[in-house]
């Protein structure tokens, strides 16, 4: 696995968050996985689906993180409507986050890239989708299977039960 080096304070920036533009502190990530999704369409969803993938994601001890992509200014991102996500959705400001993380910036970019980082900052995953259930249920249930495998890795009564008699 490829350590990225990545920590929570690396997420500090401007975002929208429960709908209002504010400043987000990566602290709050901090000792949880997280998912970073480059969207690189984030104004064009329905707000709808954006919040229940985050709840969903959050179900499985994830965060959902929206990372906007494109020269498209975060604040003007939902101007022109009346909702905003309650999910964070964090501006990129100058390209940090695709730099160190190797998301290239292509306009225009038709897929999602996610990148899964765990609790100790270890990329777990990196993937292109579609923002579209199917290939969401599919990522969540591989990042659950992995939490899943890391906590049986930790028991003691595993690793003693993988020993020879």
């Amino acid at each position: 696995m490829t350590r990225t080096h990545l920590r929570a304070a690396d997420l500090d920036g401007p975002a929208l968050v429960e709908g209002a533009l504010t400043y987000l502190r990566g602290v709050r990530y901090a000792e949880r996985a997280v998912a970073l999704c480059f969207l690189p369409y984030p104004g064009l969803l329905p707000v709808e689906m954006i919040d229940r993938q985050a709840r969903e994601f959050d179900e499985i001890d994830t965060a959902l993180l929206i990372v906007a992509s494109g020269a498209r200014p975060l604040h003007r991102l939902w101007a022109a409507r009346g909702d905003k996500p309650r999910a964070p959705v964090l501006g990129d400001v100058g390209g940090r986050l695709h730099r160190a993380l190797r998301v290239a910036i292509v306009e225009p970019a038709l897929r999602c890239h996610t990148i899964v980082v765990d609790r100790t900052g270890v990329l777990r995953l990196r993937v292109s989708h579609d923002f579209v259930e199917h290939d969401l249920a599919v990522l969540r249930e591989t990042i659950d299977a992995a939490h899943r495998f890391a906590a049986d890795a930790d028991s003691p009564r595993t690793g003693a039960a993988c020993l020879p008699a």
